[in-house]
């Protein structure tokens, strides 16, 4: 009964509101979309379907030309889609164009006869990446309204944001066609790099990944500096009377429209003319107005006219051109030169109306000798220091509006006076000294019969002096070269060269010169040696020329060659290296602070030291065999031992063994003897002596009175054993042997003491019995 209930009640409220729509609970399942796709993918488009009668419970309850559809971008309003439909079996189709980089809502409105139902998609129409918006082909919103703010040092942009742009291209393009070119991620950019004064076109471009929008167009002229009129350049071209110029003002200064121009002469300045821009020529043009002196010097003053600003002038100087001139070489005349004190020249020749410059020219009296140039001149004469004794020539030269006359020549030759008041000096002297001579040149003066050179080395006593007399045959010599030889190399010098005139020898200038230093060489006579009352290596050499100082190189055995010393001395000394050492040394002389070659290494081995003898090393001993080792003096660790030469005996017996022995016969680098002459019960005694590979002499002879003995054979205490050698092995069985030849020599030594004294009893004991004649005849006879 509830259910039913439940189902008449529902049934009710349906008929009392079928007017009003019902959405299903599966509305939103009746509705699709999509990107377009044909004929290829469009993200700024969407194919809309959705079936209006299958969203509802009653479809009669909606009326077909009632509903719509709305659409919202981004955070904006809803907006109905104007597109119209078209209809396939129920299903309604749109094709919307959408904002691809902005998130879209779709809402439905189904309006019934008493009311309307709205749906709202849950379903997002999501915003696309950049990528495929571009390759979609997009068209991005040219940007509008560019506005332009001028500051004194920057430039401001800015521009309606277009829908979709990452980021814009700004271009700053002047005159010249140089470019500024800038990509921004904002609708706003600021230039700081541009000249002053110059008119800038202004591109702005939005930009998605690879697609771009048109392109927005403006001008802008940027504000001119104080200064700018310096970049103006007018070309200048004056007549006899009148003056036109020409200035590039577009490409130059294109912020300004209008010029004052004027005309100065000696500070006075005629009325300023304005020259307006005209964009259809290709420069501006001013011509003067007023008759102009000629060949006068103008100025003409062009200053850009800005509003708001005072800028400064470009001023060029000109002269106006003269009439024509005839037979100017006549107006010249006369050129006149007159010689003066200390040498002194004056030219001097009369004005030309219109003369730009002057130029002077001077020729030497010699069988070589041509006009040259000595300098110009706006005055009408100039002065000039000659050679002394010298015979020169003038003439003139003139410039008229650019065009140079012919020379005009002075009416007489000068000859310039000798001053012998002080010392003589060689005209334009030029010295080049070399290693072992100097090479010298000089202007020969007319008046001068002979000349004698004079060269001194610094400390020289006068006579040591080397020179030159030089005796003038030819009158008409120009020039003197002569080459002064057997000089010394790296030496100083003081140079004199004395003039003689018709009368006497003049007092000579004293200059001074040095010798150079010739290329370093290996130093001669090397000597090296060892010296053995000091263990020391002498060194010794010749000395190079000119060397500043000496290199002194050394190989040690195998190691590399390198620098021992730098020395100012011929011969040093230094310690000796190691016995056995293979050494050699070379030098190279230091020239100029540049180093020669090197002598060639000369060298020896260092000797063994013979102080003391090698060390013997007992390492085993048994029967009569003993193995020990001749080790090598700490001193003389370096060398390598070529043989050993050993005397050995067994004590108590006089015949000695003698063996010599190769380094290379050792077994692990020990000697074994064991062909002991004689009965070895007694001990043995040993000596040797090593010789050292490579040379001649022997090691003294160490013995087994003062061996060192293996750690194995020391006894407890940590003593050495004695040094005499006893055969170890046998030693039980000798010392009862031993000591029964003593008892028995003891025992034998008893019965002959007994023998002896027995004897002498019975001889004492005869002669007290018998009958004394023996006795008697000795006493009666005392010499018997």
């Amino acid at each position: 009964m509830k259910l039913q209930s439940t189902v008449i009640l529902f049934s009710l409220i349906s008929i009392a509101y079928s007017a009003v729509p019902t959405l299903k609970a599966d509305a939103a399942d009746k509705v699709s979309w999509k990107f377009k796709d044909r004929p290829k993918q469009d993200v700024s488009k969407i194919l809309l379907e959705w079936e209006p009668f299958a969203m509802v419970e009653d479809k009669s309850s909606i009326a077909s030309d009632e509903w719509s559809v709305l659409i919202q971008s981004g955070d904006g309003e809803y907006t109905p889609v104007t597109t119209n439909s078209r209809p396939r079996g129920g299903k309604y189709k749109y094709t919307i164009d959408i904002v691809p980089c902005q998130d879209h809502h779709l809402k439905f409105v189904l309006k019934g006869s008493d009311g309307e139902v709205v749906f709202e998609l849950p379903e997002v129409i999501p915003a696309s990446s950049s990528d495929l918006i571009s390759s979609s082909g997009f068209n991005l919103e040219m940007p509008a309204n560019i506005q332009i703010e001028q500051n004194e040092d920057s430039v401001a942009l800015s521009w309606d944001a277009s829908l979709c742009a990452t980021s814009y291209l700004v271009v700053f393009m002047g005159p010249d066609g140089k470019e500024i070119e800038n990509e921004v991620t904002e609708n706003t950019a600021t230039i700081t790099e541009f000249e002053a004064c110059s008119q800038y076109d202004v591109y702005v471009t939005a930009v998605i990944d690879e697609s771009y929008s048109d392109e927005a167009y403006d001008t802008i002229s940027t504000h001119p500096s104080a200064s700018a009129a310096e970049k103006l350049d007018p070309k200048v071209s004056p007549s006899i009377n009148s003056v036109k110029a020409q200035w590039d003002a577009y490409g130059k200064l294109s912020c300004v429209n209008a010029y004052a121009v004027k005309v100065c002469k000696d500070g006075v300045c005629g009325e300023a003319a304005t020259v307006e821009l005209d964009n259809t020529l290709p420069v501006l043009e001013f011509t003067s107005t007023g008759e102009l002196d000629q060949c006068s010097e103008y100025t003409l003053s062009v200053k850009p006219i800005y509003e708001g600003k005072d800028l400064a002038e470009k001023v060029v100087p000109f002269r106006t051109l003269s009439p024509p001139v005839q037979d100017v070489n006549i107006k010249l005349m006369p050129v006149n030169a007159v010689a003066g004190d200390e040498q002194m020249i004056t030219v001097s020749w009369s004005a030309v109306q219109c003369a730009s410059a002057y130029e002077i020219f001077q020729h030497v009296s010699a069988p070589d000798g041509d006009w040259e140039t000595i300098g110009t001149s706006e005055a009408t004469e100039l002065s000039i220091k000659g050679v002394p004794c010298t015979e020169y020539r003038y003439g003139v030269k003139v410039s008229i509006d650019g065009v140079q006359s012919d020379i005009v020549e002075a009416e007489a030759a000068v000859m310039t006076p000798i001053d012998n008041s002080v010392p003589y000096v060689a005209s334009n002297l030029i010295s080049e000294p070399s290693t072992d001579s100097i090479e010298l040149s000089w202007d020969h003066a007319k008046c001068i019969t002979s000349y004698r050179i004079k060269i001194c080395k610094d400390g020289s006593a006068e006579e040591e002096c080397p020179g030159e007399t030089i005796e003038i045959e030819d009158p008409s010599t120009h020039n003197l070269t002569r080459t002064i030889e057997n000089l010394s190399p790296c030496s100083g010098y003081s140079m004199q060269i004395f003039a003689t005139t018709d009368t006497d020898e003049l007092a000579a200038e004293t200059t001074t010169f040095e010798t150079s230093a010739p290329a370093p060489t290996a130093p001669e006579n090397l000597s090296v040696g060892l010296n053995a009352e000091t263990n020391k290596i002498d060194i010794s050499f010749e000395p190079v020329a000119c060397a500043t100082g000496y290199k002194v190189y050394q190989n040690i055995g195998d190691s590399e060659e390198e620098v021992l010393d730098e020395t100012t001395d011929l011969s040093i000394s230094f310690d000796s290296p190691e016995p056995c050492v293979q050494f050699s040394y070379g030098v190279s002389a230091i020239v100029n602070g540049e180093e020669g070659p090197k002598t060639e290494f000369l060298g020896d081995k260092v000797p063994p030291k013979n102080g003391e003898g090698p060390k013997l090393i007992i390492d085993d001993k048994f029967n009569s065999t003993v193995i020990f080792i001749l080790e090598t003096p700490d001193f003389n660790q370096k060398c390598e031992i070529e043989e050993y030469h050993m005397k050995y005996r067994n004590l108590g017996h006089m015949d000695e063994q003698e063996r010599t022995v190769a380094a290379s016969d050792l077994l692990e680098g020990k000697i074994v003897l064991d062909d002991f002459p004689g009965a070895a019960d007694n001990g043995m005694f040993i000596e040797g002596r090593i010789k050292y590979l490579g040379f001649e002499s022997w090691s003294p002879f160490v013995s087994t009175k003062n061996p060192v003995v293996n750690d194995s054979l020391t006894n407890k205490s940590g003593l050495e054993e004695i040094p005499e050698i006893v055969v170890e092995d046998g030693n039980s069985i000798l010392v009862p042997i031993v000591i029964g030849v003593l008892v028995a020599v003891v025992v034998l030594v008893i019965v002959i003491f007994f023998i002896v004294k027995r004897k002498r009893s019975q001889d004492k004991y005869d002669a007290e019995i018998g009958d004394g004649s023996e006795s008697k005849k000795l006493k009666d006879n005392p010499e018997v």
